[in-house]
């Protein structure tokens, strides 16, 4: 196997120099760094990992600790995590299951994303107690070794509202996921919100959902119960409960776009291609996993790093304008 050694006799230099120019130490010069470095190449040199490991304290692996149920949702998160850690030497580790967290506890992970509220805050508070560096995607979290990046639920959800608000109806219900879910709770608060300040005389019934397919099942038979005959507008705060819904109003003979302006929430990909096609706000899920990888990776690497939202964007479609 060769050795740091073999290189600097080989590179006429001392084994410390090859050693601050393999981990991009500035103390040696760019000319010298990029001669030990071709010197390196040519002697096919693989780094000892386990003596890496030791010396830096450091494993190049980050871990992702998501729902195993989120479908397309947790790949699109998941290739932007890996895009970006690829490109800094990095692995990426899926935890999952009652011991997720051993991995971050015994240090086989330099930190972690966390998108599971199946873990909780008190561990999440326990684990940056203990050194441990992450970033929450679903929750607002205040630590020196924690950030958040979010999703900006307040700007789509304003963006939806004020499109909402110009349509021709009177009645309008908004469907609302668990109260467990985080994005379900901001989405709500800006919601109602919203409503006030746009439009502070209409009424808006709330029912609650979940974020299922089915999920908005129970809240359609009830506003089909109390349809008067006129439009009327329905916004969830999910896509997956708004295609759902457009399914059941459809085959008990609603017109959608005309007898109910539906809306959703995330452009999920059924979205796109059921009849009509949904009216949503769009984010790039893709780009979430980039951004907090890049901010994790940043905090492990003790460089100074912030807060960050990921932004969204209103897709009015054909089931709200007809």
């Amino acid at each position: 196997m060769v050795s740091i050694r073999d290189i600097a006799k080989k590179a006429g230099v001392s084994v410390t120099s090859v050693s601050y120019a393999l981990n991009g130490n500035p103390k040696v010069s760019k000319k010298t760094t990029e001669h030990i470095k071709q010197v390196a190449r040519e002697l096919n040199y693989r780094p000892n990992a386990a003596a890496r490991t030791l010396k830096t304290r450091l494993t190049k692996k980050i871990g992702i600790f998501i729902r195993e149920d989120r479908g397309i949702f947790f790949g699109d998160i998941l290739s932007g995590v890996i895009e970006t850690c690829s490109k800094f030497g990095y692995d990426v580790v899926v935890c999952t299951g009652e011991k997720a967290l051993d991995s971050l506890d015994n240090g086989s992970v330099d930190g972690g994303l966390v998108m599971d509220n199946r873990i909780t805050s008190k561990e999440v508070m326990r684990l940056a107690d203990a050194g441990r560096k992450l970033v929450v995607l679903d929750r607002t979290f205040y630590h020196k070794h924690v950030r958040q990046v979010l999703l900006d639920n307040e700007n789509g959800m304003k963006q939806m509202i004020q499109h909402l608000v110009d349509l021709p109806t009177q009645t309008t219900y908004l469907v609302t996921g668990s109260n467990q879910n985080f994005d379900n709770q901001i989405r709500s608060k800006a919601a109602l919100a919203t409503f006030s300040d746009l439009a502070p005389n209409r009424e808006i019934s709330v029912l609650e959902g979940d974020f299922r397919l089915n999920g908005g099942l129970e809240a359609a038979k009830i506003i089909e119960r109390e349809w008067n005959g006129e439009p009327t507008t329905v916004l969830a705060l999910s896509d997956s409960p708004a295609i759902g819904m457009q399914e059941y109003f459809q085959k008990k003979g609603f017109v959608i776009g005309r007898d109910i302006l539906l809306a959703g929430f995330d452009n999920s990909l059924l979205s796109q291609y059921v009849t009509p096609p949904l009216t949503t706000v769009d984010y790039s899920t893709e780009l979430w996993g980039n951004i907090a990888a890049k901010v994790l990776l940043q905090l492990v690497q003790s460089d100074d790093t912030h807060d960050e939202l990921i932004p969204t964007s209103l897709k009015i479609r054909t089931s709200t304008t007809g």
